[in-house]
């Protein structure tokens, strides 16, 4: 029995150490299946040429609008995964302007967050407006795939810069921006912004023909306007810079507000001046010689320029109003001129003029005249302007001139007046003065230049009796300076004049007067170029700048006329 037990206990104990076999695993089985929500599509209605990608791996949307779009507010649409919303939902308007983010929601509740960003894709267009030589601020002339420029003759046409005015990013083969060398036709890429779009032009430079003779001039108004010549030292300088410049000649103001640039005996004898003195205009410049005009004219011809007085008021009285005080009427009361309307006689209720065809006034005129040219042996010229002769169109009523008109004429003067015989009789009055003045001042100095500066015509004719094509036809014009200071209408005045020209005289005698300085408005430089440039186009005999202080002024200004009078020319044999 205990053998048997203990056998039994062994076997027992020896059960109780071994562990139980493992269950078999069963293998995989099936499990739940969770969604990734996506965006399948992106659309938006307004830009349905928008290009769209949708990138899954960076959980992105990119969009490219057409070139030209606007990046504002916009409606995007989104076509998603089964049973996914969005948050903003499709539809939702979306500010393009910026990224934005659309959040994602599955089914099983699975999330997702897309980001939207918005480009605008780049121009394919090579269109631009213009092509602009820089420094000289010309423009070329387009025609197909040819564009020429004409620059003044100094030019240096194989180191050049070009600007190009376009609303599209544009790129040049070569790159003509920098340095363009048209010393011969250049072909050039213009490429637009996408890099791959480009159009091919030729260009070409011309250069206006060389200047060996012509007037460049410049007008000098009376101290009241400018110190730049009211003593010897600033009359040096002022000229250092005409001739630097190049300029060869300058018209000097001498007769303004009852005053003239030298000691005048006939001055002081027809106004109520107490000393001789105080009608010079110049009367406090200091240095040199004392005499302003004296200094002028000699070292203006040191440095090869010409000087010629320019007689700014003429017949003309006063701006503003009659003033009976002032030491021409102050003498001589009778001499304001009267109108048609029984008023003084004006132009445009502003400029009073005394009465032109009487002649005391006209004698008055010459008078000042002839002894400036007589006191200034080596003056180059005079000059009349838009007052000298003239008169406003309804002036001559003078009880003087009228019965003047009535001895010549057996007829009374016509209370119109532009009744045609009445207006002729005043026009051969002015003109019959042009030629007086032309004829007295060659009497007295055959080599000085009888200059006129008239309005256009036939608006001077028609408002100020400024008949020029007669004084050209009577032989009493050296040179015509034509005011043409109406920027707008610039070519057509100058084309206009210059066919007047050609009509009257075998010669041409016309320049253009250019407004470079307008009170305190200076002339664009861009205005400036193209009016230089049409004024050879057209064959002028140059031009003239009014006035001096546009080039002090005008850093711009100097370096153009630098660029288009590159070398000093001679002033021509009038």
């Amino acid at each position: 029995m205990s053998a048997l037990f203990a056998t039994m206990l062994i076997s027992a104990m020896m059960s109780a150490c071994v562990k139980p076999a493992p269950t078999p695993d069963p293998g995989p089985g099936p499990k739940p299946q969770i969604e990734t929500p996506a965006i399948l599509s992106v659309s938006l209605p307004v830009y349905p040429q928008a290009q769209i990608t949708i990138d899954d791996s960076l959980s992105a949307v990119d969009i490219v609008l057409p070139y030209g779009s606007k990046l504002g507010r916009t409606q995007v649409e989104y076509v998603l995964t089964d049973s996914t919303t969005a948050d903003p939902a499709s539809g939702s308007v979306q500010d393009l302007s910026q990224p934005f983010k659309v959040f994602l929601t599955g089914k099983s509740g699975a999330a997702r967050k897309y980001v939207f960003n918005t480009t605008l894709a780049k121009s394919n267009l090579t269109a631009f407006k213009w092509m602009t030589i820089n420094d000289y601020y010309i423009q070329g002339s387009k025609s197909g795939s040819e564009i020429s420029f004409t620059l003044p003759y100094g030019a240096d046409l194989s180191s050049l810069s070009i600007s190009v005015a376009s609303d599209n990013i544009l790129s040049f083969e070569p790159d003509i921006t920098t340095k363009a060398d048209l010393s011969s036709p250049l072909t050039v890429k213009v490429i637009a912004e996408d890099g791959v779009t480009f159009k091919e032009y030729t260009l070409k430079a011309d250069k206006f023909p060389e200047e060996t003779e012509t007037v460049r001039a410049v007008y000098l108004p009376s101290p009241s306007h400018t110190s730049s010549f009211l003593s010897y030292n600033s009359v040096c300088k002022s000229l250092d810079l005409l001739q630097e410049l190049n300029f060869n000649c300058l018209f000097v103001g001498c007769w303004d507000k009852a005053k003239v640039a030298w000691d005048s005996e006939v001055l002081l004898a027809n106004t109520n001046y107490q000393s001789i003195s105080a009608g010079n205009m110049y009367r406090n410049y200091t240095g040199g010689s004392g005499d302003a005009l004296a200094d002028i004219i000699s070292e203006a011809h040191k440095r090869n320029i010409k000087v010629i007085l320019w007689f700014e008021y003429g017949f003309m009285h006063r701006v503003g109003g009659v003033d009976f005080t002032d030491p021409i009427l102050a003498k001589h009361p009778g001499w304001i001129g009267f109108g048609s309307d029984g008023n003084y006689s004006n132009y445009n209720g502003t400029d009073f003029y005394l009465n032109a065809y009487d002649p005391q006034v006209q004698q008055f005129m010459l008078d000042l005249i002839l002894e400036a040219v007589r006191l200034y042996p080596e003056l180059d010229g005079v000059q009349g302007d838009d007052r000298l002769p003239a008169s406003p169109r309804n002036s001559g009523y003078n009880e003087s001139t009228k019965a003047l008109y009535l001895a010549q004429t057996g007829r009374e003067a016509p209370s119109d007046c532009n009744d045609a015989d009445w207006v002729k009789w005043r026009l051969d009055i002015l003109n019959a003065f042009a030629v007086r003045m032309h004829d007295e001042v060659k009497a007295l100095n055959s080599k000085c230049l009888v200059c006129f500066a008239p309005n256009k015509y036939p608006w001077a004719e028609g408002t100020l009796m400024q008949c020029w094509p007669q004084w050209v036809k009577d032989g009493a014009v050296d040179l015509l300076t034509v005011q043409c200071y109406v920027t707008a209408n610039y070519e057509n005045d100058v084309n206009s004049q210059a066919a007047l020209m050609k009509e009257n005289s075998d010669r041409m005698l016309f320049q253009p007067a250019m407004i470079l300085k307008n009170g305190s408005a200076l002339l664009p430089v861009e205005l400036l170029s193209e009016e230089l440039c049409h004024n050879r186009r057209v064959g002028t005999l140059g031009e003239a700048q009014f006035w001096f202080e546009g080039l002090n002024e005008s850093e711009q200004a100097r370096k153009l006329f630098k660029l288009f009078y590159s070398t000093p020319v001679a002033f021509p044999d009038l």
